[in-house]
């Protein structure tokens, strides 16, 4: 990539002024009329080389410009110190041409490495709401993201069917009629199909979340278009097998447990937590905890070098005493381990009011209503394009919308029409004009275009590293938006003949914005009703 050539440059130019272990950043610019590209090199290094930014600046340019990188037309410095950045139009074609031809086959920035993703993870006692999308749709995007970027990733959804489960043992009396805990008419649909004479409670608790499990399962996988690789039951692999035991007699060896109050505890308060944990309680039964620390443990034995858990809002007082244990027991710490993320809730409207859609689950709003009613496409570019820890507002009568107005139909329409393009092209002659840096000096859309291609594989890297996944539909967005003025700029096709530089641009843009949409989970349609105008 560019950019990492500018950084190493930069870092190189830095050290021969006797600059060393200092943090910079080299940053795509939004305005192209300030360059393709800026640095604060010269901000965040000026006390330490004892001048001033404008000077240091004024180095750095003079130092770079004696490099003479064939890639860069010009520096300039802006502001109190900045470097902005020209490339020239031939680097920004032969950079497009190979990320479209390159980068669309992966990235190798986490190559080798072993992830675990564990999201979802509903409680197998009813339907999933649609504040499980969140984190299904964060999890399964940052998933195909790392697989991308060269990791081997395991998703994983964790099956909370313990026997010992009070939430198993509440099902059960509500299969059993003497409860009305979790109960729906769909719920109520599933009791009815069975039978449970003689069983115990917490035995018709485990066969009703069997059959709730099995009817999620179809769900997320069918409609929700996620495969998981790992379906793990807590009662098959933790507690039949002695497992939670197991973490029990390691912890009371490490001597980190203590007696009180009839209950065993944990001394997470003296590795960061707010205060000790009960693992074992006074009526001699095992705390979720133990469970989730065992659990994860097994994680780390099975070879896995990244943890990563997507957990809902209520899970918040988990995290410090997860990284706690993760301390006690030798997890990874840089970052600590697990890696958590914590979604947050979500409020479905439309025109201001809050809608209520669900006619199976009360006051719940389930998710397979909504993907029932919008598409799958629509639900999960809605549920990506906000941040996971931001409060979401999903508007409802937006995605209704048929129009450029709803994103994800802007950015399939855009694709829609550059597969329309190449199907015009058949047949006809080459004009002969085959230069797409040309184009690109003398149409500043087409040279927009190309700098929003060459964005991807920085996108796809960053968010590799920093799982933004919320980054991928504004970038979407942006290539889409980047093609409509190229497309109301420049014509690919004139009269009998079709112009190969323009073809190739919407080629490129059309690959990019297929994995693009690919990594959201989201279809690329070559065809649609009709295609729309950019905004």
């Amino acid at each position: 990539m560019i950019k990492h050539t500018l950084e190493q440059s930069i870092k190189e130019v830095l050290e021969e002024l006797g600059i060393t272990g200092t943090v910079f950043t080299v940053e795509r610019q939004a305005e192209s009329s300030h360059g393709d590209y800026a640095t604060n090199a010269a901000l965040t290094c000026a006390k330490l080389a004892e001048m001033s930014p404008r000077g240091l600046a004024e180095k750095l340019v003079t130092a770079l410009t004696e490099k003479n990188f064939p890639f860069v037309e010009k520096l300039e410095i802006a502001g109190p110190g900045f470097v902005n950045m020209f490339l020239t139009a031939e680097a920004l074609a032969d950079e497009a041409k190979r990320v479209s031809k390159e980068d669309t086959e992966g990235l190798s920035v986490r190559g080798g490495e072993k992830v675990n993703i564990e999201f979802v993870s509903a409680n197998p006692t009813g339907d999933l709401h649609i504040g499980h999308g969140r984190g299904a749709f964060f999890g399964d995007a940052l998933a195909r993201v790392l697989l991308f970027a060269g990791a081997g990733v395991t998703r994983e959804y964790y099956i909370n069917d313990s026997r010992e489960s009070n939430q198993v043992k509440e099902l059960g009396k509500t299969g059993l009629g003497q409860g009305e805990q979790y109960k729906t008419p769909h719920l109520e649909s599933m009791i009815a199909e069975m039978e449970f004479a003689g069983f115990a409670p917490e035995n018709v608790g485990f066969a009703l979340a069997e059959r709730v499990q099995e009817y999620n399962r179809a769900f997320v996988t069918e409609k929700l278009g996620i495969r998981f690789d790992e379906w793990y039951s807590e009662d098959e692999h933790l507690r039949a097998t002695g497992a939670n035991d197991r973490t029990l007699a390691l912890l009371k060896e490490k001597d980190v447990t203590y007696e009180k109050d009839g209950a065993l505890w944990l001394k997470t308060s003296e590795y960061g937590d707010d205060e000790d944990r009960v693992v074992v309680r006074s009526d001699g039964t095992k705390s979720y905890f133990i469970s989730d620390i065992t659990y994860h443990h097994e994680k780390f034995a099975r070879g896995f070098q990244t943890v990563i858990d997507v957990w809902g809002a209520d899970h918040h007082g988990h995290v410090k005493r997860m990284h706690a244990v993760g301390k006690i027991l030798g997890w990874p710490e840089n970052p600590p381990q697990p890696i958590i993320f914590i979604t947050q809730l979500v409020a479905l409207k439309e025109g201001g009011e809050r809608k209520k859609m669900s006619k199976r689950a009360g006051n719940v709003i389930l998710l397979e209503d909504l993907v029932d009613e919008l598409g799958i496409d629509v639900v999960r570019w809605f549920f990506s394009e906000k941040a996971l820890g931001s409060h979401m507002e999903f508007d409802l009568g937006l995605a209704r919308e048929r129009s450029a107005k709803n994103p994800v139909f802007y950015v399939q329409y855009a694709h829609a029409r550059m597969c329309s393009i190449e199907r015009n092209v058949e047949g006809l002659a080459s004009s002969g004009r085959n230069d797409i840096a040309v184009l690109a000096e003398t149409t500043p859309s087409a040279r927009a275009l190309l700098s929003a291609i060459n964005a991807f594989p920085e996108v796809v890297s960053g968010v590799a590293h920093t799982h933004d996944v919320h980054k991928l539909p504004v970038y979407a967005y942006e290539l889409a938006t980047a093609f409509s003025h190229f497309y109301r700029d420049v014509r690919v096709v004139e009269g009998e003949t079709y112009h190969p530089d323009a073809l190739a641009l919407v080629q490129s843009t059309k690959n990019i914005l297929r994995t693009t949409l690919d990594l959201m989970g989201i279809s690329s349609p070559e065809k649609m009703e009709r295609e729309v105008e950019a905004a």
